[in-house]
C-alpha cells in the first residue's frame, strides 16, 4: 500500500494499512493425510498444522503465488508463481527455501495433481490449446525434464483415480467466477477410462461444474452450481468410469458459494466460502480459525508527487469546494487555484469513489467498504472548519442495497438523486437533510440505464438503454410521471451519452447513425425538444424573433427561470448533426449560454468548439 502526498494538480493523501488475520486466504489445499492445509495469502505459499493450528509461510517473494498442490506424502508442494515473468510451476518442501522451477514456458500453468507415480499433472495455454478457447493437459516428472501431453482431449483440471484407470477432467471455458451462469460454454465434468480409452460425461446440468478431487476409495468430488450456489458433491461412478446413480450434496450454501476446495483421502475436505475457511470430517462440518499476524515482506509506504490519476471532480453547490477521488480515496479542497492543500476525508482502505455534493457541507460518495458498493456521505463534526480542513469527520452508510450501488448523480436543484441497483435498476430518491429517502424504480431491466443526465430543471432524466437488438437509444423519463418514458433517438445504429442545454432546450448526443463512413465513427448530434426552435432561422436566433411580444423581453439582468418544455409529436425527426469529422466524439457539454458545445474529438485529449444557433 502506498502513502502519497499529491498537490492539486497534486492532493495530500495517505492510506491506513489493512492488517489482514483470518480472512482472505485463497486456494486451500488439505494433505493427502489431512494433517495439514496448504493455501495462498499475502501472494505465498503458506502451511497451516491443523493440528496445532500453527501457520507457516513457506515463499516470501515480491510475485503472486497460488494454486498448491500436495504430494502423496504430505510433505512438498507445488504451487504457481509469476515470479519469472510466467505464471509457472514450482515446487518446495515444507522448510521453505528457495523454490525449484518445473516448468519454463511463456504462458499459464496451473497443476491440479501429484501421484504417487512423481507426475505432475497440469493444464496449460501452451501449443495445443483449441480455438474454443480449451486448455490442454500435460505431466511434468517432479525432478524436471520436458514436459509431455498427458491426455489428447482439451480440459482442465485433471486428476488420476487412485487405481490409476480414471481420469476425471473438466471441458468448458465459462469463467468459473460465473456462478450463475447458464449457456453452451458452461463446465462439466467428464471421466476418461485410460484402459478402454472411453469418455463418459459425468454431470449434465446447464450450470457450471469444475474441480474435481477423488479419495482413496476413488469415490468423485466436484463443485456444481446446480443449486444457484457453488456447492461440493459426491459420487460413486461406475467401474468403467461411468456415472452411478449415487450423488450427494454435501454443503448447502444459498448465500456465498464454495470458491475452492480440496479432499483428502479419507474424504475430509477443506473449503473456503466468502472470508472463511471451514472443514468438514465424518460429516460434520466446522469454522478453521487462522491467526495470520505477519509483518511486510517489503516496505508498503512511501511518498510520492503526482499529478494525474484524478477524476470525478465535482464543485460544492455554493461553489467553495472541490471534492475528487484519485486511487480509491476522496479528498476535499477549496476552490481556489491559490491554495493547494486537500483533505482526505474517506481516509479507508477499501475504494472510495464518485464523490458528489448533498449540500455545502455534506459529501456523499461510494464505497464498497463493507463488501459491496453502497453510498456514505461524511460530513466535518468540527463546527470551525469544513471539509477541506477537518481532522473530525463522520462518515455515514446512506443506502441498505441487497446487491451493488452504482453511478449515483444528484439533480441540479439538490433535492433528488439518482442511482443504479445491480446490473439494470435505476431508481430516483429524495435528498431530505442529508439522508435518501422514497426511492423509486424508475426502469429496472437487463438493460441498465447508461449516461443519466439531468434536466436542468430536474423535472426529467435522460439516457441510453439497448433495446432487445442491443441497440442503444435515447429516452427521456418525466420524474413525476415514470410511466412517460419518450424515445427521442429512434434509429437502430447506436446512441449514447445525453447532455441537456443550460437553457433546457436543446439534447445533446453521439451517434454512429450517419456520414459518409458507413456509420464506423461516433459523431455529436443534437435535438431541439420544442418544435418552435428547431423552426427558427439564423435571423431569428440572432435578431429575436420579429413576434416576439414585450412580455418576452427580459432585462438583462433579470435571472429566467428555466422550465423544461417537450414537444413529443415526432421529436425524433428534430435531430441536427452537428460534427461530420474522422474519430470519435465524446465528453460534450454546452456552454452556459447554451449556444456552443465542446466536444472531446479524434484520441479524446482535443477539446473543440461547435457553434450552435
Amino acid at each position: 500500500m502506498i502513502k502519497k502526498t499529491l498537490f492539486f494538480y497534486a492532493v495530500l493523501f495517505s492510506t491506513t494499512v489493512l492488517i489482514a488475520q483470518s480472512t482472505l486466504i485463497r486456494m486451500p489445499s488439505i494433505s493427502p493425510d489431512a494433517s495439514k492445509m496448504a493455501f495462498s495469502f499475502d501472494g505465498d505459499i503458506w502451511v497451516l498444522d491443523l493440528q496445532t493450528n500453527q501457520p507457516k509461510r513457506l515463499t516470501i517473494h515480491q510475485a503472486y503465488e497460488s494454486s498448491p498442490i500436495w504430494n502423496s506424502e504430505s510433505n512438498q508442494l507445488v504451487f504457481t508463481s509469476n515470479r519469472r515473468g510466467n505464471t509457472n510451476i514450482f515446487k518446495t518442501g515444507l522448510n521453505g527455501g528457495i523454490p525449484k522451477q518445473l516448468t519454463y514456458y511463456p504462458t499459464t500453468d496451473t497443476p491440479s495433481q501429484w501421484n504417487a507415480d512423481g507426475e505432475i499433472i497440469f493444464s496449460s495455454n501452451r501449443i495445443y490449446k483449441g480455438t474454443e478457447r480449451e486448455t490442454s493437459i500435460y505431466k511434468i516428472n517432479e525432478n524436471g525434464e520436458t514436459p509431455n501431453r498427458f491426455m489428447t482431449a482439451l480440459g482442465s483440471q485433471a486428476s488420476i483415480s487412485p487405481n490409476g484407470n480414471l481420469v476425471a477432467f473438466v471441458k468448458g471455458t465459462c469463467r468459473i467466477s460465473r456462478e450463475d451462469y447458464n449457456g453452451p460454454a458452461q463446465r462439466d465434468i467428464w471421466i476418461y477410462n485410460i484402459k478402454t480409452q472411453e469418455y463418459h460425461q459425468i454431470t449434465t446440468s446447464n450450470k457450471n461444474d469444475h474441480s474435481p478431487f477423488w479419495d482413496a476409495q476413488s469415490n468423485l468430488y466436484y463443485i456444481g452450481a446446480e443449486s444457484g450456489r457453488y456447492n461440493i458433491y459426491k459420487t460413486v461412478l461406475n467401474t468403467n468410469g461411468s456415472k452411478s446413480s449415487t450423488e450427494n450434496k454435501l454443503t448447502d450454501l444459498k448465500v456465498n458459494g464454495v470458491l475452492s476446495y480440496s479432499v483428502s483421502n479419507n474424504g475430509t475436505i477443506i473449503y473456503n466460502s466468502g472470508l472463511d475457511v471451514f472443514k468438514i470430517e465424518n460429516g460434520s462440518t466446522s469454522k478453521v480459525n487462522l491467526n495470520l499476524a505477519t509483518d511486510n515482506r517489503f516496505e508498503l509506504e512511501e511518498t510520492e508527487t503526482v499529478s494525474n490519476g484524478i477524476k470525478d471532480l465535482n464543485v460544492s453547490p455554493n461553489g467553495k469546494l472541490i471534492a475528487l477521488s484519485i486511487n480509491g480515496e476522496i479528498f476535499v479542497k477549496e476552490n481556489n487555484k491559490d491554495k493547494k492543500k486537500t483533505n482526505n476525508v474517506s481516509n479507508n482502505p477499501f475504494k472510495d469513489d464518485n464523490p458528489f455534493w448533498i449540500d455545502d457541507n455534506t459529501l456523499g460518495f461510494l464505497s464498497d467498504r463493507n463488501g459491496q458498493n453502497e453510498l456514505y456521505k461524511v460530513v466535518s463534526t468540527d463546527d470551525k472548519v469544513n471539509l477541506s480542513r477537518s481532522l473530525k469527520t463522520k462518515v455515514t452508510k446512506l443506502t441498505k442495497s441487497k446487491i451493488d450501488v452504482f453511478e449515483p448523480l444528484v439533480s441540479p436543484n439538490g433535492k433528488k438523486i439518482s442511482y443504479r441497483i445491480g446490473r439494470g435498476q435505476l431508481v430516483i430518491a429524495d435528498l431530505k437533510e442529508g439522508e435518501i429517502v422514497n426511492v423509486k424504480s424508475y426502469s429496472d431491466t437487463w438493460a441498465a440505464a447508461e449516461g443519466v443526465s439531468w434536466s436542468p430543471d430536474s423535472k426529467y432524466i435522460a439516457y441510453s438503454q439497448d433495446d432487445l437488438n442491443f441497440d442503444s437509444e435515447i429516452y427521456i423519463q418525466s420524474i413525476e410521471n415514470p410511466s412517460k418514458k419518450i424515445n427521442v433517438s429512434m434509429h437502430p445504429r447506436s446512441d449514447s451519452s445525453p447532455a441537456w442545454s443550460p437553457d433546457g432546450k436543446k439534447l445533446s448526443f453521439v451517434s454512429n447513425r450517419a456520414g459518409d463512413r458507413g456509420g464506423i465513427n461516433y459523431d455529436t448530434w443534437m435535438i431541439w425538444l420544442q418544435k418552435s426552435d428547431w423552426e427558427k432561422t439564423k435571423t431569428d436566433f440572432e435578431e429575436g424573433d420579429y413576434y416576439s411580444s414585450k412580455e418576452d423581453v427580459k432585462s438583462k439582468d433579470e435571472k429566467k427561470v428555466v422550465a423544461v418544455k417537450i414537444d413529443e409529436d415526432k421529436i425524433y425527426d428534430r435531430l441536427v448533426q452537428l460534427t461530420n469529422w474522422a474519430g470519435n466524439e465524446s465528453g460534450r457539454f454546452f456552454s452556459a449560454d447554451s449556444k456552443s458545445i465542446y466536444i472531446s474529438a479524434l484520441d479524446a485529449t482535443t477539446v473543440k468548439m461547435v457553434c450552435i444557433n
